[in-house]
């Protein structure tokens, strides 16, 4: 089996012990969300029902991506627990600060495991920063978005960091606790969130 694989499959098992289905398709929403009746069947939990909650990635990096908040909010929950009327998150707030640092966590916890090359994981991180803007009232004005990041992650690295730090933790014992014997799924890199933000701020 490929390190892909291994990983994907070690990612599956951690959701489904805790109540989600995962499907991996092209064009997927990349998203949480509860079972519907029009689901059909699927992986059931160990009392024989339907696990209540699907969660559908376009690959890997996705996959790793939905797994990280998952962990980060300790449960699975339609959009990780945040609500339509939320958005825009307001990064003058702590909530909007948390929000935040969880995707920018999640952003680097899913390049950790990105099975491919050093320099996709560097796009990869790059693609998932620059798609948050319109969560936070700045669509299409990425110069103002990655300023008012960076403002924040300037007064609040300390915060910011142990965010990250608790996202690989979360995911490798995750994987550790859903593995197999002579799986590798450890990460394929230790992503740093300085680095990534540079080869982003440099496109």
């Amino acid at each position: 089996m490929n390190r892909s694989d291994a990983l994907a499959q070690a990612a599956t098992r951690a959701l489904a012990a805790r109540g989600a289905e995962v499907r991996v398709f092209a064009g997927a929403d990349n998203s949480v969300r509860p079972r519907e009746p029009g689901d059909g069947d699927g992986p059931r939990d160990a009392a024989g029902h339907l696990l209540p909650f699907v969660v559908e990635v376009e690959g890997v990096p996705n996959l790793f991506h939905e797994l990280a908040h998952v962990l980060l909010l300790g449960r699975v929950e339609k959009d990780h627990g945040t609500r339509a009327s939320e958005i825009p998150f307001d990064l003058a707030t702590p909530r909007g600060r948390k929000l935040l640092f969880e995707e920018l966590a999640c952003c680097v916890a899913s390049a950790s495991w990105h099975p491919g090359s050093d320099a996709e994981a560097d796009a990869w991180f790059a693609e998932q920063v620059g798609i948050q803007d319109c969560f936070f009232g700045m669509q299409g004005d990425h110069p103002r978005f990655f300023a008012a990041a960076e403002r924040e992650v300037a007064a609040n690295r300390a915060e910011l960091d142990a965010c990250i730090a608790r996202a690989h933790e979360l995911v490798s014992a995750a994987l550790a606790e859903a593995g197999e014997a002579g799986e590798r799924t450890g990460p394929v890199r230790r992503y740093e969130f300085d680095r990534g933000w540079r080869f982003m701020r440099a496109r």
